[in-house]
């Protein structure tokens, strides 16, 4: 998983925040993928959620403090993807690492933070600039 400019969200502070938060959200993977105990594996699935977490924290505030007329939606969007990495978190036992690869993952990681970026952010983005953001089709 890449930043690059069609990423952009138009809020030049989240533009900048992403590709770090992207960055360690790869470099977690990476010791997840190498991991060989399912605590080990939580932990960086832990940790790969409050990367998550830190970020969503500080976007809804600064909805909030907007009055971003999409914000519930918005906020809610992100409860569901940390809902959904609990939900894998959860499928691993003491003997069971469950179905759920590194590379699974990665792929659930990036496909919904794709899609989270091109529904919410880039329409968030428009709104706190006024100005019409260019999204990739």
């Amino acid at each position: 998983m890449e930043w690059n400019k069609d990423l952009a969200t138009g809020v030049a502070e989240f533009d900048k925040m992403y590709p770090v938060m992207i960055e360690n959200v790869n470099a977690l993977l990476r010791q997840l993928s190498a991991s060989r105990s399912v605590t080990d594996y939580r932990r960086y699935l832990d940790a790969i959620k409050m990367e998550f977490i830190e970020m969503f924290t500080y976007q809804e505030s600064r909805m909030y403090q907007q009055k971003y007329p999409q914000y519930y939606q918005h906020k809610h969007h992100h409860e569901q993807f940390i809902e959904k990495l609990d939900d894998i978190s959860d499928q691993f036992s003491s003997d069971y690492f469950g179905s759920t690869t590194a590379a699974q993952l990665e792929n659930v990681i990036k496909t919904w933070l794709l899609q989270h970026i091109f529904m919410y952010d880039k329409l968030w983005g428009q709104y706190t600039t006024g100005k019409r953001i260019r999204v990739r089709q």
